[in-house]
């Protein structure tokens, strides 16, 4: 889904800390996201989201091989994924309503054409 890359990264963030790898790897593993996997894409946003104080991130050069950025949720990060929780909400109240309407429709018309064969 276009678009949805910054609510994805945010509830993966509110999870747990996580490196950029990871969080790739991460979506990945989520079913009908591919296009959200795009590496170039998702550095971009979690710059950008770093930039608005969304998350923040710091270098780790305890572990073994190259020091990698980790990322993390600021109060602020939180708040945005209410906000995005709230939206999604919404949006999912008005694709319901939608199919529902759409299924009567289909209901009738496959009524009327029982009627007529």
């Amino acid at each position: 889904m276009r678009g949805f890359i910054q609510p994805r990264l945010l509830l993966l963030l509110a999870k747990k800390t996580s490196h950029g790898y990871e969080l790739m790897e991460a979506l990945r593993a989520i079913p009908g996201s591919e296009n959200l996997s795009d590496p170039g894409m998702m550095y971009r946003t979690l710059r950008q989201l770093e930039e608005a104080e969304v998350l923040r991130s710091a270098w780790d050069t305890g572990g073994r091989g190259p020091a990698r950025r980790v990322y993390e949720l600021t109060k602020i990060g939180h708040e945005h994924l209410e906000v995005w929780v709230a939206e999604i909400r919404k949006t999912r109240t008005h694709l319901d309503k939608f199919l529902a309407e759409y299924e009567s429709i289909a209901e009738n018309r496959s009524v009327k054409r029982r009627k007529r064969g």
